[in-house]
């Protein structure tokens, strides 16, 4: 039984262990694991996908128009593996047996669908989703109004943003569809409520294209997502763990997220004022992965997390903060940078390396620096600089001889230092 936001707990059948089995003789069979037992056939292409979802998103952000407005929406597919059914005969290999009093009878399931502790359910479900991705963008590509309304359509079309546009224009629609395993993601630029509506189409019929429709509360699309008004096209959204501003292109973690990181923070630098039993090994390195996405958002952070890569590295059975003055001091900087970014949400051309400016190539030598510089970004006339070193930089040099040249773009040019003396080309 694992642990849900929703509810109390959610069941998944674990195949990673060997069965037992007790022979007539009273002698035990040890039968592999199911998952251990599994020949790998599903496409490794579609899980690969999964952790560039966020990247993707990020730099759609980054590319917008300042002046334009980003529409976000997000859908959810109901009991995802559920929805793939196993193949007629290996059925069986999902069979478990209930729990049940001594001397019942003794009681099997036999699961016609995919499962959740299977090793193989996560990558067929994602090429399952992203095929469904694909035709939602091809009917996105279609012309305006040649689609057919989705029954859920109108559960997009809500939010009063949307309903302050003008139901038609001549402008341009600019859209982009993820998926996140069972999570489809869009994002429209629209300046209209029909652009909108073909956007919204687009997704909901793509979804239906692979995972078929069924009566609304057994739909594969979550019903109870929808009436949450998670499917609703708004300016600002929650997206893998984020809040997005279509507005501002501005991104920064959940709140409840935050909080919780927060809290458990300021437990543990507390404990570190005196000797105590220290913190569990996986309680620490949940956090800090949580704390590593987090950094996502905020750059400026990730250079705290060497301390604690370096225990997990280690892997002790418990982490004493008390023990470690670095370690205590790179946690407090993490609680002070997650603390101070809700006041100034992240924009999303900051994480993104933009084509520079100017471009070039340099060398050093024994006496001296020289290269070329040309504009890429800007305007630059193509110049050619040579440099000699200062006399007395030799003895920054290298064993060898050769100095230690540092050269760095400022400004209008280039900032060339050797033996601390710097000189501007």
């Amino acid at each position: 039984m694992i642990p849900h936001k929703s509810r109390k707990y959610r069941a998944i059948l674990d195949l990673s262990f060997p069965v037992r089995l007790k022979n007539e003789d009273g002698t035990l069979v040890e039968a592999p694991a199911v998952n251990e037992s599994t020949t790998l056939q599903a496409p490794a292409g579609a899980i690969d996908q999964l952790g560039h979802s966020l990247e993707r998103i990020i730099h759609a952000f980054a590319e917008a128009p300042e002046d334009a407005k980003i529409f976000m929406a997000k859908f959810d597919i109901k009991d995802g593996f559920w929805r793939l059914n196993a193949q007629k005969g290996y059925e069986w290999n999902f069979a478990y047996v209930l729990p049940q009093r001594e001397g019942e009878p003794t009681r099997l399931v036999i699961p016609l669908s995919l499962q959740m502790g299977w090793v193989e359910s996560p990558p067929y479900f994602c090429a399952a989703s992203e095929t469904a991705r694909d035709v939602a963008v091809q009917l996105s590509e279609t012309a305006l109004g040649s689609q057919n309304d989705n029954k859920f359509v109108e559960y997009a079309m809500g939010n009063t943003a949307v309903q302050a546009l003008p139901e038609e224009t001549d402008g341009d629609l600019r859209y982009f569809v993820d998926v996140y395993v069972d999570d489809f993601l869009s994002m429209a630029i629209a300046t209209s409520r029909q652009q909108v509506r073909h956007c919204a189409n687009g997704v909901l019929n793509g979804i239906h294209s692979v995972f078929p429709e069924e009566e609304d509360k057994n739909d594969p699309i979550s019903l109870k997502k929808l009436k949450k008004k998670e499917g609703e096209y708004a300016v600002l959204k929650d997206m893998l763990g984020f809040l997005f501003d279509g507005e501002e292109k501005t991104m920064q973690l959940e709140p409840e997220k935050r909080a919780m990181l927060l809290a458990v923070l300021h437990k543990w630098i507390r404990s570190a004022k005196r000797k105590t039993a220290g913190i569990e090994f996986t309680e620490f390195e949940s956090i800090i992965y949580k704390i590593r996405h987090c950094f996502r958002s905020i750059p400026a952070g990730r250079g705290l997390l060497t301390p604690c890569n370096n225990i997990i590295g280690l892997r002790p059975k418990r982490v004493f903060l008390h023990r470690n003055k670095k370690l205590t001091t790179a946690l407090k900087d993490m609680r002070t940078i997650i603390r101070e970014a809700t006041a100034a949400p992240t924009k999303c051309k900051e994480l993104v390396m933009g084509h520079p400016d100017h471009v070039g190539v340099k060398d050093a030598s024994l006496h001296g620096v020289g290269g070329v510089i040309v504009g890429e970004g800007k305007a630059c006339i193509p110049t050619v600089f040579r440099v000699e070193w200062p006399q007395g930089s030799n003895k920054f040099g290298l064993g060898d001889g050769r100095p230690r040249p540092l050269v760095a773009h400022y400004g209008g040019g280039v900032l060339v230092r050797a033996g601390g003396t710097c000189g501007a080309v």
